[in-house]
């Protein structure tokens, strides 16, 4: 199978004509100088050694080596050999918290934004897997679906936040059940869930849907976010004033961090409890080891076909062209030396 790797240097072609039709406008303007200065007999004598045909052979020249530059430049290549490449991982979608609660500034610079960083942090360990991403708060939403497009993943989790979702309040038990029908038909034992939040769930179910999803093959993990002292939830009004997510009464509202309910639920799936108190890198690390003990499923394979290249079958001869053309003189030296006194 033959290609061209960068055709679009075959528009250097169009650049022939066009040098052509420059050059025959420049030696019509020579010639009509030529004759008005002086006749041919007398020209030879003033000007000895000018040989007409020497301009028309070395324009040729160059005129002749830019189509081999081009084709080089272009770089043909014939199929050599094709390869089928066979992908195997999991199934694992992330769930990020992004209730008013994760606003706290508890962890600097707050819990969404250190949960943010994390996530991303995770996306580059676990590559290779098939990876989507859920936002939670009392409802869910399945903001990016299982794929390996691992930057449209990441630009998902750096945009995630309290806006995206009116109803507030957590339900992690919702999340759990609405994770599981992300996973493709087939993956059971190839699937885990990843839950990055402060712990707080507003309806108690979430340790009972961990365990009947991990009935049904689903590892669930927990990283828990933020302290467990009482903090206030920081945000930005549409007006840009500074205020507090605040309680029917009117008064500032306050979250606590609940790693109790997030080791519950990855005790029932399977899985294991992280704090995100150290160094997120080794965190992801860690969790990637983990992720990396589940069976692993064989994706869709791809063939790929690898290329010889053939450039330099254009190369060589457009440098001994060019080299033809610089070394021709513009005048007959032997012609000049008759001349000479």
């Amino acid at each position: 199978m033959f290609r061209l790797e960068n055709p679009e240097y075959l528009w250097i072609l169009l650049a022939l004509p066009v040098l052509a039709a420059l050059f025959f406008w420049y030696w019509n303007r020579r010639r009509v100088a030529l004759e008005k200065f002086a006749d041919r007999e007398l020209l030879d004598h003033l000007a000895p050694g000018m040989n007409r045909r020497l301009p028309w052979t070395k324009f040729s020249l160059l005129l002749l080596a830019i189509p081999f530059l081009a084709l080089a430049m272009a770089n043909p290549q014939w199929a050599a050999e094709r390869q089928e490449i066979k992908r195997r991982g999991i199934d694992v979608v992330i769930g990020l918290d992004v209730s008013n609660s994760m606003l706290a500034e508890d962890v600097q610079p707050s819990r969404m934004e250190r949960a943010r960083y994390f996530a991303s942090t995770l996306v580059d360990e676990l590559v290779g897997n098939n990876i989507g991403v859920e936002l939670f708060t009392c409802t869910s939403l399945m903001q990016a679906p299982l794929t390996t497009d691992y930057a449209f993943v990441k630009s998902v989790i750096s945009a995630a936040g309290p806006y995206q979702i009116s109803a507030q309040g957590t339900n992690l038990g919702e999340a759990i059940a609405r994770a599981e029908e992300a996973y493709e038909e087939g993956s059971a034992n190839h699937r885990a869930l990843i839950l990055i939040s402060d712990g707080e769930d507003h309806d108690g179910s979430a340790a009972a849907a961990a365990s009947a999803a991990h009935d049904e093959g689903l590892m669930i993990y927990t990283v828990g976010v933020g302290k467990q002292e009482g903090s206030f939830m920081p945000l930005t009004l549409t007006n840009g004033r500074k205020d507090y997510v605040r309680e029917t009464g009117g008064g500032p509202a306050t979250t606590n961090a609940d790693p109790a309910t997030l080791e519950a639920i990855a005790a029932s799936g399977g899985g294991q409890y992280y704090p995100l108190s150290g160094d997120s890198k080794a965190l992801a690390t860690a969790i990637r080891a983990k992720v990396d003990r589940i069976e692993k499923q064989e994706f869709e394979s791809q063939s790929f076909s690898t290329y010889d290249s053939y450039f330099y079958w254009f190369l060589a001869p457009a440098i001994v062209l060019l080299l033809i053309e610089f070394m021709l003189s513009r005048k007959d030296l032997r012609k000049a030396a008759e001349f000479e006194v």
